[in-house]
């Protein structure tokens, strides 16, 4: 009540998304306020639902200045000299940064990064899993995402709702 005082009326909320992949400047100069979440999950080497397109949609929609990690690169050439430890540091680097790790496991993907990913950050408190039930080791995310109390989804859109996300 007393925000809508201060403005006289309804106040605009601020929506401000951006979204940045390895290889690219960083597209605003002061990140502060900015909620950062990285976009942990399938990719299957570029030939996976691009899920990573759909939450930049999602979150240019939303009230909020949002800051999205997205590893995955539109021409990923593993490779060139030196260009997988750039990725996996970049990646690394990132997920640290991130106050937020949206996870989303395909079901008819292999995903052995994104376990590792899991593994990595399973004690932060920043992880936010979706896996869709019919993934191979669909068991391991569940009992795992169970015992370090990790919030599990069986679909980004849950994810996403369930989170208020």
């Amino acid at each position: 009540m007393a925000a809508m005082m201060a403005c006289g009326t309804v106040c605009a909320q601020e929506r401000e998304t951006y979204m940045m992949r390895p290889h690219e400047e960083l597209p605003v100069a002061d990140t502060a306020g900015f909620t950062k979440i990285f976009l942990a999950g399938t990719i299957d080497m570029g030939n996976s639902r691009d899920w990573q397109a759909e939450l930049l949609e999602h979150f240019s929609d939303k009230d909020g200045k949002y800051l999205l990690f997205n590893p995955r690169q539109e021409n990923w050439n593993g490779g060139k000299d030196g260009e997988m430890d750039y990725q996996v540091n970049w990646e690394l680097d990132h997920l640290e940064q991130a106050d937020i790790i949206i996870m989303y496991i395909i079901g008819s993907s292999k995903s052995p990064i994104t376990l590792l990913e899991m593994g990595l950050h399973a004690r932060s408190g920043k992880l936010i899993v979706a896996c869709e039930p019919d993934f191979y080791r669909y068991d391991n995310v569940r009992i795992t995402c169970a015992y370090y109390g990790i919030p599990l989804y069986s679909s980004l859109e849950e994810l996403l709702e369930a989170s208020g996300l």
